[in-house]
């Protein structure tokens, strides 16, 4: 509701190199690996541990494919052109005891099917409670591994055969409750001072960075890397001002949307995106009054479709609804399917006196709820108007716990222009960021 007006497009293109290994300093022989496996190198690419068996020109070759690869896909634990059995057999080893990967990387195999010809899987820690699973999976066929979830199909007019060979990247966030924190600062994507500034004045380290992106402009990798090394998890909300859904269903931006997909792709860590946020409102030209609900949903749906058959699966797909105003209510006509949604985004705001968690969120809350996927506050803030806002920061907080919401965006911008574009930051008013402070205390706990 209170998104930046749409930037100019941007022409920079982003670009993120793959950084080299630091070179082996150990090197392990074994036969006891997997069938199909004669090496496996280290996430960090310091170690490698080939099968003893073989002669020394196998034993070389081994070691350069799993080195050309943990080039390729740096801080990874490799495995080159396992067999399917293989790829079950070690998954199964390694994440023994650790149910959350173990779940994720069956699913990856189970839907890369027959096709696999390597399998690259790591479980890295994020900030706070957040745990990332990682698969990346190289396939012989355009269509493998593009998940067997209902309803996808194939788009028109996509090819069937390829001579390349077509990466598969996914990337899974964990749905666990009041887990994560994010914020929405000017200057992003371009500068991430704004988001350093609002870590330092709070003393609370966000783990997901939002950004606003308009039709035609490319996903801008810098932002994304930056914010991956500062521990967070980029989020884009793409917003497709100047150009008609109709169109965008019907494939005449495929070629914009194959290119946003593989630099998400190639990016190569996990990214939350959402599509025409806000549907159920009419203050945008994609949402009620202006577009149809079954052509704001087949638009949703051919933007999915095109970034899995791009091998972009490392998007959690974020369908963010508005809940607040007379049209709240009305969020469920526009849900594109469950095949189609990660995570469920409800943007909201305390704007006056008397604003609680259940009157701004409550309604919306109760409707989506039936849609059975993990929830998050896309969108919010607490503004003067209130006239409490260290209280109501308190309220904001005690309803996603009690709620068990996956956490909250905070829409750090100072805005001056009505009810619903209030001064939104926390920086210099020190009461706030102490409240603030106490208040998001789950990050650390």
């Amino acid at each position: 509701m209170t998104s930046p007006q749409p930037p100019a497009p941007r022409s920079r293109p982003g670009g993120h190199a793959a950084r080299s290994a630091a070179g082996v300093t150990r090197i392990m022989r074994t036969d006891d690996l997997p069938p199909g496996v004669d090496a496996l190198a280290s996430a960090d690419g310091k170690t490698i541990i080939v099968r003893a068996s073989l002669d020394q020109a196998d034993r070389r070759r081994a070691m350069r494919e799993v080195m050309a690869s943990i080039r390729r896909y740096p801080r990874l634990a490799l495995i080159p052109a396992l067999s399917i059995e293989a790829v079950r057999h070690l998954a199964g080893r390694i994440y023994a005891g650790i149910s959350a990967a173990s779940q994720a990387v069956q699913q990856a195999v189970s839907a890369a099917g027959d096709h696999v010809n390597g399998l690259a899987v790591a479980a890295t820690a994020a900030v706070g409670t957040v745990a990332v699973v990682t698969v990346v999976v190289t396939t012989a066929s355009p269509n493998a591994g593009t998940g067997g979830t209902a309803g996808h199909h194939p788009r028109a007019g996509a090819g069937t055969a390829s001579a390349e060979p077509r990466r598969i990247v996914r990337k899974t966030l964990p749905d666990k409750p009041i887990s994560y924190l994010g914020v929405y600062e000017s200057g992003v994507p371009d500068s991430f001072g704004g988001v350093t500034e609002f870590t330092a004045a709070t003393q609370v380290h966000p783990n997901i960075a939002l950004y606003y992106s308009s039709w035609f402009e490319r996903f801008n990798t810098d932002f994304a890397v930056q914010a991956h090394e500062s521990g967070m998890t980029p989020a884009v909300q793409i917003e497709p001002f100047g150009v008609s859904l109709a169109d965008i269903a019907d494939g005449r931006y495929d070629k914009f949307l194959d290119s946003y997909a593989s630099a998400v792709r190639d990016f190569g860590q996990a990214v939350i995106i959402g599509f025409a946020h806000e549907p159920n409102g009419s203050w945008y030209p994609w949402g009620l009054g202006h577009v149809s609900p079954a052509t704001w949903i087949a638009a949703w749906q051919h933007v999915v479709t095109v970034f899995r058959q791009d091998g972009a699966d490392n998007v959690t797909w974020l369908w963010t609804v508005n809940s607040q105003g007379p049209d709240g209510p009305m969020a469920g006509t526009w849900w594109p399917g469950s095949a189609y949604v990660t995570w469920i985004g409800v943007d909201g705001y305390y704007t006056d006196p008397g604003d609680t968690f259940g009157n701004v969120f409550g309604t919306v809350l109760g409707e989506v709820r039936g849609f059975g996927k993990p929830i998050i506050i896309s969108e919010t803030a607490v503004g003067p108007g209130t006239g409490d806002q260290a209280g109501d920061i308190k309220n904001l907080f005690a309803g996603l716990r009690t709620s068990r919401l996956l956490g909250l965006i905070w829409f750090d911008v100072a805005q001056d222009s009505g009810q619903y574009r209030q001064d939104w930051r926390l920086e210099g008013h020190p009461a706030l960021e102490a409240e603030f402070r106490r208040a998001s205390g789950y990050l650390s706990s």
